[in-house]
């Protein structure tokens, strides 16, 4: 398959070039679409970049950073107003542009781009309505997806908005992109532990809930230790395995660069979330032909984990049937067909962005 639109112009807008999952699934988005053809431009509205630009792909960053209490409550109109700067000097207009992150759609909806920019949602938008002030979070996820282009990594994102009455202007799903041969090319290298199973992602108790994980892994009684890769709340989450009695069994290695050697010699990876966007690391998981294990939690376990891996799911609140199923797959693990993950193939992602391009174009 080629590029049928050369030299095509695409901008993302995105938060930052940090650490997530967002930043690598646009990065992996952006890399693929410069390889067919496209001209393919990355603004950062932070100065935290921690990645290579890849190659054909050109990062800006426009940070703004605020001072005194007046600029806070304006920033938002105040990095507009930069971003419409940045616009006006640029030689060509854009042929497609899509704000990722929550930044990003503020900043973009009081900018120039505003009618054109599709806003891309990477979590689902009802986490955002926990706690007490329910009321003033639903009126500003309705300021700014309500009659809005919205583009979501999971149907049951869209699926959220449309269960809190917010109706976008234009739709359109369209998952992250995995890199099927890149990671199976880098899952080779060695690891230090055997006979372990292993959790992958920023340990963040409200959203993550190692917590739960905790609790389920001591239940199961598997003997295999359990590997914690990613960084965060690491303090908090060492006191908490020493207080089940289980710090002897989990072993903390740290955010890695690469973290697919860990996925692909581990017996079974378990997601214990309370919300995520897509699970990117279950399908990253099937690529490696390791077993998951995950909450059914909005929004996207559920759309990768379907057929026969349906029953790697587990209700979002039962510990009981987290642990349970844990040491069932251990014993029993699924056999893993590729046919699970093609649905996120480069060309198939790219392929749905690139209708996005005909559209706007």
């Amino acid at each position: 398959m080629g590029c049928t639109y050369i030299m095509k112009r695409i901008l993302f807008l995105t938060d930052h070039l940090g650490g997530g999952g967002a930043p690598i699934s646009i990065l992996a988005l952006a890399s693929t679409l410069a390889g067919y053809g496209c001209s393919v431009t990355i603004v950062s509205l932070q100065d935290k970049v921690w990645h290579d630009p890849p190659e054909g792909v050109n990062i800006q960053v426009l940070r703004f950073t605020y001072r005194g209490p007046w600029q806070k409550y304006r920033r938002y109109h105040i990095h507009a107003l930069r971003l419409n700067d940045w616009i006006d000097n640029q030689a060509n207009p854009f042929d497609l542009i899509v704000a990722n992150m929550h930044y990003s759609h503020q900043v973009a909806i009081r900018s120039c781009l505003r009618d054109r920019a599709w806003l891309c949602i990477r979590t689902d938008p009802g986490a955002e309505l926990a706690g007490s002030r329910r009321s003033g979070r639903l009126a500003r996820l309705r300021h700014l997806y309500h009659g809005r282009r919205v583009l979501c990594i999971s149907k049951g994102i869209l699926d959220s908005l449309h269960a809190l009455d917010i109706v976008p202007a234009e739709t359109q799903v369209i998952h992250n992109i995995i890199d099927a041969s890149a990671i199976q090319l880098a899952m080779q290298k060695p690891v230090s532990y055997e006979d372990f199973i292993v959790f992958v992602g920023r340990l963040d108790r409200r959203q993550k809930r190692y917590d739960r994980l905790f609790k389920a892994y001591k239940q199961s009684g598997i003997s295999q230790c359990l590997v914690v890769v990613g960084d965060g709340e690491l303090d908090e989450a060492k006191v908490l395995a020493g207080s089940l009695g289980i710090a002897d069994r989990v072993v903390f290695v740290g955010k890695q660069s690469n973290p697919y050697p860990y996925i692909y010699h581990a017996r079974l990876l378990v997601l214990s979330s309370d919300y995520e966007g897509f699970g990117r690391v279950i399908a990253e998981s099937l690529v490696c032909g390791t077993p998951v294990v995950s909450t059914d939690c909005p929004s996207g376990p559920r759309e990768i984990l379907k057929g026969k891996l349906s029953t790697c799911l587990v209700p979002l609140d039962d510990g009981e049937a987290l642990s349970r199923r844990m040491a069932e797959l251990i014993d029993n693990p699924p056999a893993i067909d590729p046919a699970y993950y093609s649905a996120y193939t480069p060309d198939n992602i790219v392929d749905q962005y690139l209708h996005l391009l005909d559209r706007d174009g």
